[in-house]
């Protein structure tokens, strides 16, 4: 376990993720192989799960939820605030819809899952700070913000803990967000450690995705990055063979020794996966290992142009 930040909340060295539960976007899940994963996660010494409502419109809240009946308080559970709960008078209501989803009555981290179009953040914040007073959230949480829109919500509120998108393959908060939360010690909890499957080595040049996978519409496999992408992923592979590890647990391993991280958050759809998850967890990669990688990584992860997301290839000025 690992301390949040500032806070006293304790997190796993790696964060058990539960999107692919939801089934709306990986492509589908099946229910029975996700409990199992999670009932691995806690075999495995993993406590800490990330969850979310658009994650299948509460289906993952609902599913870890009662999976963790009866271990609830030994854990800390995470879960998110969507769009549409972002008004003032909906704040409350969208944490106590996924409270009574993860049949709990407290959630340990809850963030905001985007920042919103519409909505002042200011009228968030301000209820997320009262409900954090209130005992009902332990730590507030910023997903997918800028440094600018950072900047503007902590005007009303804490910010304990941070989620961006972070791997060998994707390196956007190296720029501005990494500095910053670092001085201003602001935990952080990086989404896709693994590039969306890539750092696995189970892919190939020509992949083809199950029905229903939406990863083949993202930015890391456009035709102009992914057998590039692959190419990282050798470099991994290469450094795994010398700790007798697979190329994910040392990909993971990597964004775990980066300054600044606090914890990764790992997918998983069935136990096999949790179980090679939990292979990075025990050992270090030596310096010039992690600087061999990451100058590879660097050469990939900077020549990328400044996509939107991780899940959208519209390009974004400068």
């Amino acid at each position: 376990m690992v301390k949040l930040g500032k806070t006293d909340i304790q997190v796993s060295e790696i964060i058990q993720g539960t999107w692919v539960m939801g089934k709306d976007y990986w492509g589908g899940a099946e229910d029975k192989e996700s409990i199992e994963a999670i009932q691995s996660a806690l075999e495995h010494g993993i406590r800490t799960f990330d969850t979310a409502y658009i994650y299948g419109k509460g289906h993952a809240e609902e599913l870890l939820g009662a999976a963790l009946h009866g271990v609830r308080d030994t854990c800390t559970v995470i879960t998110k605030l969507w769009k549409t709960d972002m008004a003032k008078e909906r704040v409350q209501q969208g944490l106590e819809e996924a409270m009574r989803r993860l049949q709990t009555d407290y959630i340990d981290v809850f963030f905001i899952h985007y920042p919103s179009e519409t909505v002042p953040i200011e009228e968030t914040m301000t209820e997320l700070m009262r409900l954090k007073g209130e005992g009902k959230i332990g730590a507030i949480g910023v997903s997918n913000f800028s440094l600018r829109q950072m900047e503007e919500a902590m005007q009303f509120g804490d910010i304990d803990v941070i989620q961006p998108c972070y791997s060998l393959l994707w390196r956007f908060i190296d720029r501005d967000i990494l500095p910053f939360v670092i001085r201003n010690k602001i935990a952080v909890i990086p989404y896709s450690p693994l590039g969306q499957g890539i750092l696995t080595g189970s892919m190939k040049p020509g992949h083809t995705f199950r029905e229903g996978d939406s990863r083949q519409n993202t930015p890391l496999f456009a035709p102009e990055n992914f057998e590039r992408a692959l190419a990282v992923t050798e470099r991994v592979k290469e450094v795994a063979r010398k700790y007798d590890k697979t190329p994910a647990q040392t990909a993971v391993r990597w964004v775990m020794q980066c300054e600044g991280m606090t914890a990764p958050i790992v997918g998983a759809r069935k136990r096999s996966q949790v179980e090679d998850n939990a292979g990075a967890i025990g050992w270090e990669l030596a310096k010039e290992d992690r600087e061999y990688l990451d100058a590879y990584s660097r050469e990939f992860a900077y020549s990328l142009p400044m996509y939107k997301t991780l899940f959208d290839k519209t390009i974004e000025k400068e």
